[in-house]
């Protein structure tokens, strides 16, 4: 999840090398400080080798609920449209298809809670650093954009939980070594992207959890480009790769036949939010009773299936569970 630390800036260079060798298709944005308005969130039919195909008509399928409806602020109600904005460089979380359209794991659920709202939609793409203060100017009514919750984002805006994240691992397809948990890595040579968090203190972490447990060592495999750990894994160099969890739900379903992804495996993980003014307690509110809503009839499952990402579900939908 987005957090601005140097593991974030890892990630996010790793998901940008990533799109650029596996989706030649899928084109970048390049974000100003001024957010221009964006291409609607698209109908999905374009994004990279029908990544999150079924997430789009899941989120279109869905109606209005009275009880959310009832909680949408009169202005916002008034307006019809909830505006918001993102910075559409995560995928498959938030990104831009060939056309220029953003599409993703985030457009889909903030499509589906809009409808829960009675509402429509309408996304802006900006640069993620400046963000929460165009949310605190009112320049838009709320964010999709992988928050990671904190003290210190809630003290500034209202976040509504949504999901996790994490580090997730990926095997070479059909996980012939049979890993299911983590210390069936234990003996086995795991691969990383050289500086992200995995390199640098979950790797580490395993292998202390082995050492304790008694068993073997995992033989750490640090490789400059995230497209190098895919390799070693495809060709058996690595058993296993290790990631944020985002972009190991990405590449299962850009290569289905290459790789398997080991759901049953998330550590280190952390809650993402929604965010919108903190002066404006009744739209978290919406938010929060328009997520669980989604929850309650099954669509929230749908969606984050669709997009690979079963494992970042969350229970239930909180307003500020940092505190």
């Amino acid at each position: 999840m987005k957090n601005i630390t140097t593991s974030r800036l890892a990630r996010q260079t790793a998901l940008a090398l990533a799109a650029v060798a596996l989706v030649a298709g899928t084109s970048a944005c390049t974000n100003t400080e001024t957010p221009t308005p964006a291409a609607g969130t698209g109908d999905g039919s374009s994004a990279a080798q029908g990544v999150g195909a079924g997430g789009r008509a899941a989120a279109e399928a869905v109606q209005t609920d009275p009880a959310v409806e009832a909680l949408v602020p009169a202005a916002l109600k008034q307006k019809g449209t909830l505006s918001l904005v993102t910075d559409p460089t995560y995928a498959p979380i938030t990104f831009t298809d060939s056309t220029g359209a953003i599409v993703g794991l985030e457009p889909d659920l903030a499509l589906a809670v809009a409808r829960k709202m009675g509402l429509k939609s309408e996304f802006s793409k900006g640069d993620f650093n400046g963000i929460i203060a165009g949310i605190q100017a009112k320049r838009y009514d709320a964010s999709w954009a992988a928050f990671s919750i904190t003290p210190d984002r809630e003290a500034q805006v209202n976040m509504v939980s949504y999901m996790k994240g994490g580090t997730s691992v990926m095997v070479k397809k059909g996980n012939p070594d049979k890993v299911a948990q983590m210390l069936d890595l234990c003996g086995k040579t795991v691969a990383a992207q050289t500086g992200t968090t995995q390199a640098l203190s979950v790797l580490p972490e395993f292998q202390k959890q082995c050492s304790d447990a008694g068993k073997g060592q995992i033989t750490p495999l640090i490789l400059p480009q995230q497209d190098n750990v895919n390799q070693a894994v495809s060709t058996g160099r690595a058993q296993a790769m290790a990631a944020d969890n985002a972009l190991v739900a990405y590449y299962a379903q850009l290569q289905p036949d290459v790789f398997t992804p080991v759901d049953s495996i998330l550590v280190e993980p952390a809650v993402s939010g929604v965010i919108s003014p903190k002066d404006d307690q009744g739209l978290a509110q919406a938010f929060q009773k328009a997520i669980s809503s989604l929850m309650a009839d099954g669509s929230y499952q749908k969606i984050l299936g669709a997009w690979g990402m079963s494992a970042s579900e969350i229970t239930s939908s909180q307003i500020n569970p940092a505190k």
